[in-house]
């Protein structure tokens, strides 16, 4: 602290979730000057485990993909390589809804083309596919897959897999946003089967992650490394900009100035402060849906059906109280007793906003009923955790090639003001971790 009216730092971070604390952290491994600021009184923003009765429950996220050099860089960083629990490969099946019944999901073409998943049109339609031009423009999900593959493929497969991603309207989502890869495959080879075929020999899957303790181990480490860089219950109430060098206030009293600003709070959030008014409205248009996490601890040996799998997924026309169910301890046993069962629950999203507005306990007896009759389970519920997270998960709408764009001009006139987070280029934690670890280099 100096003598004047202000405390100057090289750089500010605003948010002490995944992107900030990889930033914070990278920042940290060159000696460089910089202080990050957290609204709330804990780290890890959407990264947020809850220990309860021997259940480890996930309000967040439930794990990490090893899919990208930065996050393989960081795990070594941190020297957390061998805490690091993978998923029981036994039980990577997932499952869909035919008929009020678990279906499971073809793992390979032999087994998609024997299946009753589809029928025999749809089936035939798929392999039409090469023979349709590529998109002109960037389209929804919808529209992409319905012209590409038919309406069946997109109801029955597309919709309840990016339920489990968005929880969103895949009539208003961005085809190009929302699932990259497989726009640039048409547009690159003209077929996205036959640019699947040409890519195969290259494509590995990658792995996903967790830890003993949940994924706020992975918070806690970085925390540990750079906790006297992190000013906890403090609200950065607006931004700035004078001359070369950015004004923050925090809590409306203590200012600080930096040369360098990165923020990786919420859209919603940085449009309340920012100085730039057409970047604030912008901002505003991203919508955040609302998700309802639902843990539900019970008896394994009450359960009559086969549940070996990652997980459920619905779509609108099973009509449940759901949108999805992951059997977490089916994939992680260390996230429950040994003679119980964990799993979450997610309702909400654009389908089921109005399902949020019931009664909680109303809704609680309407998802166990559910799942009693899904899962054939005659036992007791031993623990309940839930959570609501009331902007929960940002959409990449139709307009988002242009959200992108005027954030990137925004950032080529404000030099080393820089906004990270989930609303832009990437979704996922290992996306977020990438993207700071590439903007940490550019600092």
């Amino acid at each position: 602290m100096n003598n004047r009216s202000f405390n100057e730092v090289e750089t500010i971070i605003l948010g002490a979730g995944i992107s900030g604390l990889t930033l914070g952290h990278c920042l940290n491994n060159r000696d460089k000057d910089f202080l990050i600021f957290e609204s709330s009184k804990y780290i890890g923003g959407n990264i947020s485990t809850k220990n309860k009765k021997g259940f480890i429950c996930e309000n967040g996220p439930n794990t990490v993909l090893i899919n990208n050099k930065s996050v393989q860089n960081l795990i070594s960083d941190l020297k957390i390589k061998n805490d690091i629990i993978y998923p029981n490969n036994n039980n990577n099946k997932r499952f869909l809804l035919k008929k009020g019944k678990l279906i499971k999901i073809p793992q390979s073409f032999t087994q998609f083309i024997m299946s009753n998943i589809l029928s025999l049109n749809a089936k035939v339609r798929i392999f039409l596919e090469i023979f349709i031009k590529k998109s002109d423009n960037s389209l929804s999900v919808y529209d992409f897959f319905r012209r590409r593959f038919g309406k069946e493929f997109h109801d029955i497969l597309i919709e309840p897999f990016l339920t489990g991603v968005y929880a969103g309207n895949t009539r208003k989502m961005s085809i190009k946003h929302v699932l990259k890869k497989i726009w640039e495959l048409e547009q690159n080879y003209g077929s996205v089967i036959l640019g699947f075929i040409k890519k195969k020999s290259r494509n590995i899957s990658p792995k996903s992650f967790n830890f003993k303790n949940g994924l706020s181990d992975l918070t806690n480490k970085i925390q540990q490394k750079i906790k006297d860089k992190i000013r906890f219950n403090s609200k950065v109430t607006s931004i700035s900009k004078i001359g070369n060098l950015y004004e923050i206030t925090v809590n409306n009293d203590v200012k600080y100035r930096c040369s360098k600003l990165i923020t990786t709070i919420p859209a919603y959030a940085l449009s309340e402060i920012i100085f730039d008014k057409k970047l604030s409205q912008i901002l505003k248009k991203i919508y955040y849906c609302p998700i309802y996490v639902l843990h539900l601890g019970i008896e394994k040996q009450k359960i009559k059906d086969d549940i070996g799998g990652f997980g459920v997924l619905t779509k609108p026309s099973d009509n449940k109280s759901f949108l999805g169910i992951i059997f977490n301890s089916r994939i992680f046993p260390h996230v429950a007793p040994v003679d119980k069962d964990l799993m979450t629950v997610m309702v909400g999203g654009t389908r089921q906003e109005q399902l949020l507005k019931t009664d909680k306990n109303l809704l609680f007896d309407k998802i166990v009923s559910d799942i009693r009759k899904l899962i054939s389970y005659s036992g007791q519920i031993i623990m309940k955790h839930d959570f609501l997270w009331e902007k929960g998960i940002p959409q990449y709408g139709l307009d988002h090639d242009y959200i992108t764009k005027e954030i990137k001009n925004f950032e080529n006139k404000n030099k080393d003001l820089h906004i990270l987070g989930n609303y832009v280029n990437g979704i996922s934690v290992s996306d977020c971790i990438e993207k700071a670890s590439i903007l940490s280099k550019r600092l």
